[in-house]
């Protein structure tokens, strides 16, 4: 009896691949999610191999790119020929959903792999030479090295690692803190700290967003940065206008309705200029699709596009996920937790704006503390520091 073949989706494979040569953003979005061992075609995999070579290297993953790095490295012919690149393209229409078609393929590899240390767990059974307790332990190693991301970046250090790169930083005389703008803030908080989740929390009207537009200016003036703005709370024309406000001295309410006098329009002008040379990123993403995946893909991409990040804000947490769930608490801590791990991935400061319960109101000290954020959750155990904003 022949066996099974084994689990694969040779058309989801090309699908990627040839989204990857049609679209230059697709690399970045699966970077993180495939390896070329995951593709069961070798061809796959060794074109795979090429655009993942060519994107560290920051050049282009199109066909020609791909086709000129297989060629220099005589695979040209082994993979398929120009003609196979070129049948990926035809048969593919977009990239857009090839984040859920790496997620199909790590399915079947993963599959595939279980299958064969299935194999070399019934073989380790059979032989009686070895001792069964280093069978459990080679085979518990097996279902391990499954489920374990070898693609994790944070690996354990050894101290005088660490001690040598805090030296070295120490000896630079280099800040570990982007000043805010704000000296009594500064005072407060010690400035933006890379890896740090900064909650600021406040009641509705109380300068919550004003804050998050200043520290979004400011660290994109001075640190020439990119700023990456998420809004789950206003679109990003509205957001646009209240920076542009900022430029331009004019009020944002009337920026907002599209009203401006007359000798207003030459300030406008110039601050039009000036904004629009900011590293100013704004995703607008609606609250209930802007998860912490997503927020980790957008990133992603613009590290790769733009360098190193000068901040992320979120403005505000409460509004993600599902709003009806049965324990926000529980569902906003998780995000909170989340939005730690980001800070530490991406090495950047990580500002989330929160809402205040209104009970604060009825309160005889009404200055809120961290116990009164709304739906707090484990919000307290993942930042660094908060900042409430009272009238």
């Amino acid at each position: 009896m022949n066996d099974p073949i084994p689990p694969n989706n040779i058309e989801v494979e090309e699908n990627i691949l040839g989204g990857i040569l049609l679209d230059p953003s697709a690399m970045g979005r699966v970077i993180d999610l495939l390896t070329p061992e995951v593709f069961y075609i070798t061809a796959h995999s060794t074109i795979y191999r090429a655009a993942l070579d060519l994107y560290h290297q920051d050049k282009p993953t199109d066909l020609l790119s791909i086709k000129t790095w297989l060629s220099n490295q005589k695979l040209l012919k082994q993979v398929g020929g120009e003609a196979k690149l070129i049948q990926l393209l035809e048969r593919t229409v977009s990239a857009v959903n090839i984040d859920h078609l790496a997620s199909l393929v790590v399915d079947k590899y993963k599959r595939r792999e279980l299958i064969a240390a299935g194999h070399e767990l019934v073989k380790l059974g059979h032989d009686t030479t070895i001792e069964l307790e280093s069978v459990f332990d080679q085979s518990e190693q097996k279902i391990f090295n499954l489920t374990t991301n070898k693609q994790d970046q944070f690996k354990p250090k050894v101290i005088g690692d660490c001690l040598a790169a805090v030296f070295t930083k120490i000896s630079q005389g280099s800040e570990p803190a982007y000043p805010t703008g704000l000296d009594n803030l500064d005072t407060l908080i010690g400035g933006l700290i890379k890896q740090d989740l900064i909650i600021v929390a406040a009641r509705a009207s109380m300068g919550k967003t004003w804050l998050a537009c200043h520290l979004t200016n400011h660290i994109a003036t001075t640190q020439n940065k990119p700023v990456v703005f998420f809004s789950a709370e206003m679109s990003s024309e509205q957001l646009t206008k209240r920076l542009l406000s900022m430029h331009s001295g004019i009020d944002s309410h009337r920026l907002i309705h599209n009203t401006i006098y007359a000798d207003e329009y030459e300030t406008l002008k110039q601050a039009l200029g000036t904004l629009g040379e900011l590293p100013i990123i704004i995703d607008d993403t609606p609250a209930y699709a802007l998860t912490p995946t997503k927020i980790r893909s957008v990133l992603r991409k613009i590290r790769h596009e733009r360098g190193e990040l000068g901040l992320v804000v979120l403005d505000y947490i409460q509004k993600l996920g599902d709003r009806a769930a049965g324990n926000r608490a529980q569902a906003v801590g998780k995000f909170s937790g989340a939005f730690k791990d980001i800070a530490k991935e991406f090495d950047v400061p990580f500002v989330a704006l929160a809402q205040i319960n209104r009970g604060v109101e009825s309160q005889s000290n009404k200055r809120p503390g961290i116990a009164d954020i709304k739906d707090s959750g484990d919000i307290e155990q993942d930042m660094e520091c908060d900042s409430f904003a009272l009238n």
